[in-house]
């Protein structure tokens, strides 16, 4: 025991150092627009909207570039989205060289994770960003009154801190 002790406190090599970064969802304007255009049809008709997110995650720090509009049944109060729809999502963003990254949907009072949603998320893995828009999406491209999580493995999907949900512009200045 005190040899294994040893070795491990006198090893060559360097002790690697952890670094934990706050997690994060980086969305472009263009995706935020697109959000907007792919929640729409839903929006007109008082239904809960659904579309997915594309991009890249690290598990921490996921960035979102484009949204999709899937092929799905909607209600007042729900949406569906079979597997064949998902699997043509899916190739779509492979088709980009993207991942799906996330996904965004509407609400018709306030924004939360129920439980349908925590169930009824199609794809979870960590960096995994499920964004909830109230009032049916109206307040888009507005993100007021989102409610955001990130999934983590082990623990679900977790609040994601809103100000950690950013946008940058198309153009910096």
């Amino acid at each position: 025991m005190l040899k294994r002790f040893t070795a491990r406190l006198f090893r060559s090599e360097p002790k690697r150092s952890v670094r934990r970064t706050l997690p994060q969802a980086v969305l472009t304007q263009a995706c935020v627009t697109a959000m907007h255009d792919c929640l729409l049809p839903e929006m007109r008709r008082d239904h809960e909207g659904i579309a997915y997110l594309l991009g890249q995650s690290d598990g921490s720090t996921t960035l979102v570039v484009a949204a999709i509009r899937p092929d799905a049944v909607t209600t007042r109060g729900s949406f569906n989205v079979s597997a064949p729809a998902m699997a043509r999502v899916v190739r779509k963003a492979t088709d980009y060289g993207l991942q799906v990254v996330g996904q965004v949907h509407t609400h018709p009072g306030d924004a939360y994770h129920s439980d349908g949603d925590n169930k009824g998320a199609r794809i979870a893995y960590s960096g995994y960003v499920s964004i909830v828009i109230p009032v049916y999406g109206r307040h888009l491209p507005k993100l007021e009154g989102i409610a955001a999580f990130m999934f983590r493995a082990g623990d679900g999907f977790v609040v994601l801190d809103p100000t950690r949900v950013l946008i940058t512009p198309a153009r910096v200045h």
